[in-house]
């Protein structure tokens, strides 16, 4: 280093007087002064550095303090600090600051500055005093570094933190960390206002403690896997336990905590109180199970039983065998006792024929009087013989009610695996055939299925032939009945609803002539020309200037299924030039036995910008698990829980439980069948958005259907 370099340094520390003496003294001292020099560069590139006299005035400032403070030197030098003061500070900081460098020490902190443009600065400080021979600081020497951005991530961070806090402590879930190993590490307050432990109560504890013991192994597999895999997101469903030895269901989301090293130190758990909602899918899977009046078992739920044991029958060569009961003229007893009469005489039928039956058994009501039996592990039908007699012996007994004895009996059809047949379908429609046979020869008796019984009827024979001249001469003829807004009395769309005038045969009732049209594919053609009059009467009430009006058509389990339905939909659309948002398209819950392949042909119906609907809710197998996955806008509730709504708590329950879904899932609801004001009232009280049936209009003909639209308020 030159020797005006060498002075130069000393002269920016501050000790000229050393120059001299330095320089004659010793070579060694002018490697110590390079060396000085050379920290004294290092510093001023790195640091913020200033020195002051005894009483705190700035005697030199480096660039690097210029440059943050926004000061010029000129401006710094015979100042103090507090031309920096940021006022953040209380002036006892600076007193202890003082004290301890006044007394010889070195003072580290942190301080917040302010620049001259008004700007805040922070800086980690550290202060040196240089001493006299007595002890006595005589300057001092700062050394800073800019930490602002380092406090602002600080800050960030307690922002952020101080958010979640909020939000965790404020939070209805229950929101914990556990170790690897279970236990926690920390809870929500809001585990005290569930379950009703105190937070102390979970210091340490393991989550299993608290978990249902039928599903432990399915929380500590989960658990596991977090460990083993650290997926990013894993859901789950358990019961908790309560203080008040209540079980609660939750859902819980776990996400895994991973530490630098990739392997899992903690889990996050987020539990969500469902109980309610899974009481609602209890109940709604129980009744799309059960019959609302008899609670036993229904159609779907015999089917997928008879089924597994026809499966397990062939595999240990079993018999088993099926029995179709009808009670004798119920339809009088209805007539002439009402039906609360009739529904008591089934309640008790229902319960004498369950105690019959052995407990591997099942009995099952399809509907009405109807009731089936299915009966496993046979060894004769002299066994199923014997049954069957003490079912009848039993519905022989008189039945009480309102103080007088009455006296039913029943006919019953039998058939047998695997002599009668070797599928369900097939033992079902011989089993019927016998029930016929019965009723034939004068009720009231057994009979086992036989070969000369596949000849079908008559009228079954005549009503088939009949049917495909119908569709091909195009007797039939639609009728509209109309949807209403409950809460406004607004018309809000109509139903497409097919009749038959045979022109010899007089009006045949849908219920006699569809399901020939399902079993025997007629209902394609016939499906196809309701979809394509409806649409085409739609677009002609619309042209003519009426309220533009939603159609809903029904689709049969077959129409839903075949290949080309969307073609067809969308040359009907597009040939009657209708618009897709004025047509719905109703399916009932039958379809759904292939979930996955109805979900996806529902959501290209969709696509189309079509609306979708469940026709006669409540009464197939829709649980809320199903409904939730699949692409639909309404849900239409049978009018078997309408009837009684609002006499029958059971109905009532089961029309809330529905509504309760639907408005979780953001669903439309319209009911079927509302007849008079009681039924309205309870409706509306509960929320139900629309409603159709005999109260507002029967099904018109598209002609007063018409005359129905020029009677409204603002009809043309």
């Amino acid at each position: 280093m030159r020797k005006e370099d060498l002075g130069t340094a000393c002269d920016s520390w501050a000790y000229p007087f050393l120059k001299t003496a330095l320089l004659d003294r010793d070579e060694s001292l002018k490697e110590a002064l390079k060396e000085l020099a050379d920290v004294r560069y290092a510093l001023d590139q790195s640091s913020i550095v200033a020195i002051t006299d005894a009483r705190g005035t700035i005697l030199y400032v480096n660039d690097q303090f210029c440059r943050i403070s926004q000061y010029e030197r000129k401006e710094l030098l015979g100042q103090d600090h507090r031309i920096l003061n940021s006022g953040y500070h209380p002036p006892s900081y600076f007193k202890n600051m003082w004290a301890t460098i006044g007394s010889g020490n070195v003072w580290r902190g942190e301080i917040r500055n302010k620049a001259k443009d008004g700007s805040f600065y922070w800086v980690d400080t550290t202060i040196v005093p240089f001493l006299t021979e007595q002890g006595k600081p005589y300057q001092y020497i700062s050394i800073r570094n800019d930490i602002s951005l380092l406090k602002k991530m600080e800050e960030d961070i307690r922002k952020s933190e101080e958010m979640y806090r909020l939000i965790t402590e404020n939070s209805s879930d229950l929101i914990s960390i556990i170790d690897a190993e279970g236990r926690f590490l920390y809870v929500s307050p809001s585990h005290h206002s569930l379950l009703g432990y105190e937070l102390s109560d979970f210091e340490r504890r393991y989550m299993y403690e608290w978990i249902h013991e039928e599903d432990r192994e399915t929380f500590h597999k989960a658990v596991q896997e977090q460990r083993i895999t650290g997926k990013s997101s894993l859901l789950l469903e358990f019961r908790i336990h309560t203080k008040h030895n209540d079980d609660y269901d939750m859902e819980t989301r776990i996400n895994p905590v991973i530490d630098p090293s990739g392997t899992v130190s903690s889990l996050i758990l987020v539990m969500r109180n469902i109980t309610e909602r899974k009481s609602s899918e209890r109940k709604i899977r129980h009744l799309a199970y059960h019959d609302t009046l008899t609670d036993l078992p229904n159609r779907r739920l015999f089917m997928d039983r008879l089924r597994k044991e026809i499966h397990q029958a062939k595999q240990l060569r079993l018999q088993l065998a099926i029995m179709f009961l009808d009670l004798d003229r119920f339809k009088n007893i209805n007539d002439s006792l009402g039906h609360e009469a009739g529904d008591l005489i089934l309640i008790e039928a229902a319960q004498r024929i369950s105690q019959c039956i052995r407990s591997n058994d099942m009995v099952a009501r399809l509907g009405g009087d109807e009731f089936i039996v299915l009966l496993t592990n046979i060894s004769s039908s002299e066994e199923v013989e014997s049954i069957s007699r003490r079912i009848q012996t039993s519905l022989q007994e008189p039945i009480g009610f309102s103080g007088k004895s009455f006296h039913i009996s029943c006919s019953m059809g039998i058939a047998i695996f695997p002599v009668d047949g070797r599928e369900p379908k097939e033992l079902m429609k011989r089993a019927d055939m016998a029930l016929y046979a019965v009723k034939d020869s004068g009720r009231n008796g057994i009979s086992f299925f036989r070969l000369d019984m596949e000849e079908r009827s008559l009228e079954r024979i005549l009503l088939e032939n009949e049917l495909k001249k119908a569709i091909q001469q195009e007797q039939f003829h639609i009728d509209y009945q109309p949807k209403l807004d409950l809460a406004t009395g607004e018309l809000i769309g109509m139903e497409a609803l097919v009749r038959w005038n045979h022109p010899e045969l007089g009006r045949i009732p849908p219920n006699k002539f569809i399901p020939i049209a399902e079993e025997t594919g007629l209902i394609l053609p016939l499906g196809e020309w309701v979809l394509r009059r409806g649409c085409e009467q739609n677009k002609k009430w619309q042209d003519q200037g009426y309220l533009p009006l939603k159609l809903s058509v029904n689709l049969s389990v077959r129409q839903f299924y075949q290949s080309d339905l969307l073609v067809k939909i969308k040359e009907i659309l597009q040939q009657t030039g209708l618009e897709p948002q004025w047509l719905e398209l109703e399916v009932t819950e039958s379809v759904f036995s292939d979930m996955d392949n109805a979900a996806a042909i529902l959501q290209k119906i969709r696509d189309l910008g079509i609306h979708t609907s469940i026709d006669d809710f409540g009464t197939g197998y829709s649980s809320f698990g199903y409904i939730q996955r699949l692409p639909i806008d309404t849900l239409k509730i049978d009018a078997s829980f309408i009837r009684d709504i609002h006499q029958n708590k059971e109905s009532h329950a089961i029309v809330k439980a529905i509504l309760t879904i639907a408005q979780t899932l953001g669903l439309n609801v319209i009911a079927e069948g509302v007849e008079n004001e009681e039924q309205l009232a309870v409706l509306s009280e509960d929320g139900c958005d629309q409603g159709q049936g005999f109260l507002f209009s029967k099904p018109l003909s598209g002609h007063d259907f018409e005359k129905y639209l020029s009677g409204l308020p603002a009809a043309k």
